[in-house]
C-alpha cells in the first residue's frame, strides 16, 4: 500500500513538472515570436554579421594571386579596426570592424547578446533608438579602443602581474598578450562594442529586471541587471589585470560606458 502511495506521489509530481516545463516552453515561445515580429533591424544586424562571416571564412580560402596571401587576410585589413590604414583615410573602419568576427565562437556569443538585449530596446524604444546606441556605442567603443592601445606600451609593467598563471594555462589563455601589442601592429574587429553599447543601455534602463544567463552556455542562472553589470565588471578588470588576454575590453567598456549613460539620462528625461 505504501510502495503505491509513493508510485502516485511520484506520478504526480512528475505531471505537474511536465506541466510546468510546458507553460515555460511555451512562454519563451511567445517571447521569441514578438522578438522575430518586432525586431526587424536587430535581426537585418545579425544577419549581415553572419554573410559578411561567410564571406570572410570562403576569402581566407583563396590566395591573390601568387603571393601566398588570402583574400580574406586581405580584407581584414582593408574592414578591420587598425591605425595604420585608419590613418590613411581608411575612416569607414569605424563601422566596418563591427560586422567582422574571428571565429564562429566569437559570432555566435556576439549575436547572442544582440538578439537577446537588441530584441527587447528595439521592441520597447524602437528602431531608430536601437541603431543609434548600436552604431554610436560601436564607434565610441572603436576610438575607446584606439586610445587605450596607443598608452598599452607605458602599462608593461604590469605583465609581472600574470605570474601566477601556470604555463600551460597561460599558453591557452594568452595571457600578457593583451599589453604586448601596439598601436601599429594590433587589429580590432566584432560586434562587441555596439552590443556592450546595448547591454549597458539596458541595464542603465532596467537595473532590476531578472535575466536569465546560461553560464559556460550550460547552466542557467537568473540575475537582476544590476546584479549582471558587477560580475561582468569584476570579470573584465581582473582579465585586464591579472590575465591581460587580447580581448578588447577597452572597447567593451568604452561601449558599454555610452549606453549605460545614454540609458540614464533616457530614464531621467521620462522617455
Amino acid at each position: 500500500m505504501t510502495m503505491v502511495r509513493h508510485i502516485t506521489k511520484l506520478s504526480l509530481v512528475m505531471k505537474e513538472s511536465s506541466f510546468s516545463l510546458i507553460i515555460t516552453l511555451r512562454r519563451w515561445l511567445w517571447r521569441l515570436r514578438g522578438m522575430l515580429l518586432f525586431s526587424a533591424a536587430t535581426i537585418r544586424v545579425i544577419a549581415v554579421c553572419l554573410c559578411v562571416y561567410l564571406v570572410m571564412l570562403t576569402a581566407s580560402q583563396v590566395h591573390f594571386g601568387y603571393t601566398g596571401v588570402s583574400y580574406g587576410y586581405i580584407l581584414k585589413n582593408c574592414f578591420a579596426l587598425n591605425w595604420p590604414l585608419l590613418s590613411h583615410g581608411f575612416l569607414w573602419q569605424l563601422i566596418s570592424y563591427m560586422f567582422l568576427h574571428d571565429s564562429w565562437m566569437h559570432l555566435l556569443c556576439n549575436m547572442w547578446g544582440c538578439f537577446i538585449i537588441g530584441s527587447v530596446l528595439e521592441h520597447e524604444h524602437g528602431t531608430r533608438f536601437f541603431l543609434k546606441v548600436y552604431f554610436i556605442g560601436g564607434i565610441l567603443s572603436g576610438i575607446g579602443w584606439l586610445a587605450y592601445t596607443a598608452i598599452m606600451p607605458q602599462l608593461s609593467f604590469l605583465i609581472p602581474l600574470t605570474g601566477w598563471i601556470p604555463k600551460d594555462l597561460g599558453v591557452w589563455l594568452h595571457a600578457g598578450a593583451g599589453l604586448r601589442g601596439s598601436i601599429q601592429s594590433s587589429m580590432c574587429l566584432g560586434a562587441s562594442g555596439g552590443v556592450c553599447a546595448l547591454i549597458g543601455c539596458f541595464f542603465a534602463m532596467y537595473p532590476t529586471r531578472e535575466l536569465y544567463v546560461l553560464l559556460f552556455f550550460v547552466l542557467p542562472l537568473r540575475l537582476k541587471s544590476h546584479t549582471l553589470l558587477w560580475v561582468l565588471l569584476a570579470l573584465t578588470f581582473f582579465d585586464m589585470i591579472f590575465i591581460q588576454s587580447p580581448v578588447a575590453h577597452a572597447a567593451h567598456l568604452s561601449g558599454g560606458l555610452f549606453g549605460y549613460i545614454y540609458g540614464l539620462r533616457r530614464v531621467r528625461a521620462g522617455k
